[in-house]
């Protein structure tokens, strides 16, 4: 009798800790990390917090215990960003298409395919990649080229994506050897083109008015603060299964929390300045690109604000985008304004030519 009390005691504890830590996930996605940095760390771990929980509604529901109706309460309460993390459509496929819509690609290209030139008989996969999407407007991160002609080269890229007519490129590191920047090609007319200024030596953000048709919209193409994570780091956990030792936990634990905690405040003040932009914005506007962060994060809750994004609306599961041989999340978004555009096609299509996964997405203009 008295183990059982016991037990169930340990029991209800893991359980408030579980909801407490739902809890200061969420006040992460309001709270800028620049504030309070602590809820972004548990940002990573969102969704077996969300498993944890369910596990004890469905434990204490068994056991016949009013308990269950903690972990209910707070999984009820979350239930937009449970559904940002793993929305689930089944059947909702979305695939008809409308004369009145735009196809986007947004990709990480990892340096333009690691700047492998392009030709017919040896194509560049990122660049082929790109060239077959044919798609309306195409957003490119870690969009980089080289000043050496053995490899990718801006004149290469112009000969390239000829077919685009309409070009949005700008180099924020300019080296002797190379220019790392981001880029948007499209086939509509850019009216417009600004720099998002904020702090950041390699990543940057810039917004392309586009003129469809007659409507302008205003297309915001993101490369948000990277972690800036080595191989080396990556690996440390995976290390530490094998050698697990209170040491080696720590150090580890002091690594990722310096990196990570350096760029959750940078990417929080950038996503700031992002938001702004879409609030001053005189036209609709569509949000792409690689944010470094997950759906419970503070960049993108604050960035998304009263947008839709396509993957939660008409998407189902986890839809990682990051394609890293260690972990696996979704961080590259393509967000929209529900008023204007309605989500018809959404893709985050499986292939391996960059440590990132392309989505393509079909937007129906209203």
């Amino acid at each position: 009798m008295f183990g059982k009390t016991i037990l169930k005691s340990v029991l209800m504890a893991s359980n408030i800790v579980a909801v407490l830590l739902m809890i200061l996930t969420l006040i992460g996605t309001k709270i800028s990390p620049e504030v309070f940095l602590l809820p972004a760390y548990f940002t990573l771990a969102f969704p077996f917090i969300i498993a944890i929980n369910i596990g004890f509604v469905v434990f204490w529901i068994l056991a016949r215990k009013w308990f269950f109706l903690l972990s209910l309460s707070i999984l009820l309460f979350s239930v937009v960003e449970i559904n940002n993390t793993f929305p689930v459509h089944l059947g909702k496929t979305g695939n008809f298409q409308s004369k009145q819509s735009i196809h986007i690609l947004t990709y990480n290209t990892m340096m333009n395919g690691k700047l492998k030139k392009h030709t017919l008989k040896k194509p560049n996969k990122v660049l082929q990649y790109i060239l077959d999407s044919n798609a309306d407007i195409v957003c490119l991160q870690e969009f980089r080229v080289s000043n050496n002609n053995a490899y990718l080269t801006h004149e290469d890229i112009m000969r390239i994506f000829r077919k685009y007519r309409y070009k949005h490129i700008d180099y924020k590191v300019n080296k002797h050897n190379y220019n790392l920047g981001i880029a948007t090609f499209s086939k509509y007319p850019i009216i417009n083109k600004k720099r998002i200024e904020y702090t950041s030596y390699a990543n940057i953000s810039i917004y392309s008015d586009i003129d469809i048709k007659g409507k302008i919209i205003r297309l915001v193409n993101n490369h948000l603060e990277s972690n800036r994570l080595t191989e080396n780091d990556k690996a440390m956990p995976i290390r530490l299964r094998d050698d697990f030792n209170a040491e080696t936990l720590t150090g580890i634990t002091l690594q990722f929390s310096r990196k990570l905690g350096t760029a959750y405040k940078l990417r929080g003040n950038q996503a700031d300045a992002v938001t702004h932009v879409i609030a001053t914005s005189p036209y609709k506007v569509i949000v792409c690109g690689d944010f470094n962060d997950v759906p419970s994060s503070y960049a993108y809750s604050q960035v998304k604000g009263k947008l839709k994004d396509a993957f939660s609306e008409i998407g189902t599961g986890f839809g990682c985008t990051f394609n890293d041989k260690y972990y696996h999340f979704r961080i590259d978004y393509v967000l929209y304004d529900s008023t204007a555009f309605t989500p018809m096609i959404f893709k985050v299509d499986n292939v391996n030519y960059s440590d990132h996964r392309p989505l393509l997405c079909e937007l129906n203009i209203k």
